[in-house]
């Protein structure tokens, strides 16, 4: 089963994520998503297997973002209701009207991922997909 936590800085130490080409988070990005309370860790088994959040762009509108291990391949079914459980406490919970989220041109798990979640493709920009989600 997998749990979900505060999401800590050091949970991205160590993460060996299945996207092997990602942006790194600044130390002050890391330090600020700790601080916002707008992140979660998913463990299993003691470890951890996926952290994520929404970066606020101001009141209304986020950032959906999300960091998935290896591991998590050998639970692909509880990983992605794990995920989708998470995004709909957070839409409840906080005041945004817009999610958006990022997703490599190449990378179709994650746009398989984002798609199942409710977000629609809006445009592509220098090598991503800009997936967008109204919240009401």
């Amino acid at each position: 089963m997998i749990y979900i936590r505060p999401f800590k800085k050091e949970d991205l130490t160590g993460l060996v994520t299945i996207e092997k080409d990602i942006v790194e988070f600044s130390d002050e990005l890391i330090e600020a998503i700790e601080d916002s309370g707008l992140a979660v860790t998913g463990t299993r088994d003691g470890r951890v297997v996926g952290c994520g959040g929404i970066h606020p762009a101001n009141k209304e509108h986020g950032f959906l973002w999300i960091r998935l291990s290896e591991d998590c391949k050998q639970y692909k079914i509880e990983m992605v209701r794990c995920l989708r459980k998470v995004l709909e406490i957070f839409e409840k919970m906080f005041p945004f009207k817009q999610l958006d989220a990022l997703v490599k041109c190449d990378f179709k798990e994650s746009i398989k991922l984002v798609e199942s979640f409710g977000f629609i493709h809006t445009q592509v920009k220098d090598g991503w997909n800009i997936y967008s989600k109204r919240i009401i």
